[in-house]
């Protein structure tokens, strides 16, 4: 009986154990390491470069990990659960073989973006696998853990709610949903912005002239509203000014509503570097 006891208390051990290594790396409050990519796996990848104001997640797996398999079904579905809402769910695995994963993948109807990791692992002191990262629109590291801790998707919606939403949130986009993601801004964004901006005067589609209006409509006083907000801080705090004019030009660089924040952005550029 006693040594029954004594299994039990010590698998808790390890288990407490185990469910922290991660959490012991003290890292949490720091800026997040550059995401280094071997290959991508998935078509149509974020710009890694510019992930300024997303939130987004880290996953470090592998195919030969069976926790990791066990939990792809309930990845997939947050990333279903909050991809509307600018959260990027980005999966590093630690495999050697493109090919590999990529039949994984497929095999698991993962979702999410996956690419093969070529160090990144090694900066967040990864121990075991799976663990996931939780970044926010800061680049902060906010939390680090197994994705079974119930506090993992605690950490996502608190970092959902403290960043800015995208410029979209509860705008009906109608026929022009699949163009969503792009205009979150970075890559793809000034293509779908164009698409978007050549359907105002189809008259022959006049749902669709209008859908457009509504959502070039948005985009615009949304991208004002980041300008103006950055204009107030200019003399009181030009670093903070700074980052969300970069941010600005970065992701929706080539509008005429963006003009006003690159001549800031250039101006503050020499001040600030």
């Amino acid at each position: 009986m006693k040594a029954a006891k004594f299994r039990v208390i010590t698998i808790v051990v390890v288990v407490i154990l185990f469910s922290n290594i991660c959490m012991a790396g003290g890292l949490m409050g720091k800026n997040a390491s550059e995401i280094i990519i071997g290959q991508w796996v998935t078509d149509n990848p974020p710009d890694i470069r510019n992930l300024a104001n997303r939130v987004y997640v880290l996953e470090f797996w592998a195919t030969w990990c069976r926790p990791c398999v066990k939990r792809i079904p309930e990845l997939i579905e947050l990333n279903n659960k909050y991809s509307n809402s600018g959260l990027e769910f980005i999966s590093l695995s630690q495999d050697k073989s493109v090919q590999k994963v990529r039949d994984f993948v497929q095999q698991k109807g993962i979702n999410y973006h996956v690419a093969i990791d070529n160090g990144t692992a090694d900066w967040f002191g990864v121990e075991g696998y799976p663990t996931v990262v939780v970044v926010d629109h800061r680049g902060k590291i906010t939390w680090q853990g197994y994705p079974w801790n119930s506090e993992f998707e605690k950490a996502i919606q608190k970092a959902i709610s403290v960043g800015p939403p995208p410029l979209l949130t509860g705008v009906n986009l109608g026929a022009f949903e699949h163009h969503r993601k792009n205009l979150w801004g970075g890559k793809g964004f000034l293509k779908s912005y164009r698409t978007i901006e050549s359907q105002l005067s189809n008259h022959s589609q006049p749902e669709n002239s209008a859908a457009a209006q509504v959502i070039l409509q948005a985009i615009n006083e949304g991208i004002e509203q980041r300008i103006r907000k950055a204009d107030r801080l200019k003399a009181s705090d030009p670093a903070t000014a700074y980052n969300i004019y970069l941010e600005l030009v970065t992701k929706y660089g080539g509008i005429e509503a963006i003009r006003p924040a690159q001549k800031s952005y250039l101006e503050l550029k020499n001040l600030i570097n």
